[in-house]
């Protein structure tokens, strides 16, 4: 079908009604469908010499103007740990490494490290930099807003306790922190990764923070966490690892 010329020297400049009604009845929460909806509204009506297109031109000129407004739209969550480094995660992960040292030990959590040092003992027959792990643990846990116990449960999984460890998918560290990290956060070198107080800063805040995106269901915030969505394997390996180990009763 062929569309006569449109010449706005004699034609009135207006969207016409049934096209504008059909736009604003789009679903609101198809979230590009209705926002090309507003654009095709805003286009007849403040741009006069675009009214009188066919609608599938209408349509077009639409999603073009639409796709400028893209960007402003709420940001949507990295899909998993593994995935490259979220926006959002970021700016909390800068703000806390500023506040790194806000933690003070007390009475009772004397007695939790010595608790947890006697079933860490095995893991990491070295005194010294056992209680560091734990210190760390208890400090940067509880600073997150996460139980301490599983956040070693998480790091019995991951590494085994081993600093040093590198996954196939490179992560590094006791919590197994992904290295593009290093240059987002200000780190000169993804070896400081390795290093217990950054790695489990860094890892405390990424769980709670995928904790937090899937509104509190463990199972879910965990697999975001080891990049593994849609599975349960490893959710399922940290619970009974804290069910069998780390829980306190």
């Amino acid at each position: 079908m062929r569309h006569r010329r449109y010449n706005p020297r004699v034609e009135p400049m207006y969207l016409s009604r049934p096209l504008l009604n059909t736009a604003l009845e789009c679903d609101p929460s198809r979230g590009a469908t209705a926002l090309v909806a507003r654009m095709i509204s805003v286009v007849g009506n403040i741009v006069p010499p675009f009214s009188r297109l066919p609608r599938r031109s209408l349509m077009l000129v639409a999603w073009l103007a639409a796709s400028a407004f893209t960007g402003a739209e709420a940001a949507v969550p990295m899909t998993d740990g593994r995935s490259g480094p979220d926006p959002e995660l970021r700016e909390i992960l800068v703000a806390v490494i500023a506040d790194a040292d806000s933690f003070a030990d007390r009475f009772h959590a004397e007695v939790w490290l010595t608790d947890m040092s006697g079933r860490l003992a095995r893991q990491v027959p070295d005194h010294a930099e056992r209680l560091k792990i734990l210190r760390t643990v208890h400090a940067q846990a509880t600073l997150a807003g996460v139980d301490p116990e599983l956040v070693l449960a998480v790091i019995d999984v991951e590494s085994n306790f081993d600093r040093f460890a590198i996954s196939s998918a490179t992560a590094l560290g006791l919590m197994q922190v992904m290295p593009f990290w290093v240059p987002e956060l200000g780190y000169e070198d993804k070896n400081q990764l390795f290093d217990i107080e950054i790695n489990v800063l860094l890892g405390c805040r990424i769980l709670k923070y995928y904790l937090e995106v899937e509104n509190g269901d463990l199972i879910k915030g965990l697999a975001r966490y080891n990049g593994s969505v849609g599975k349960r394997w490893y959710a399922d390996r940290v619970i009974e690892r804290l069910r069998t180990k780390w829980f306190q009763h």
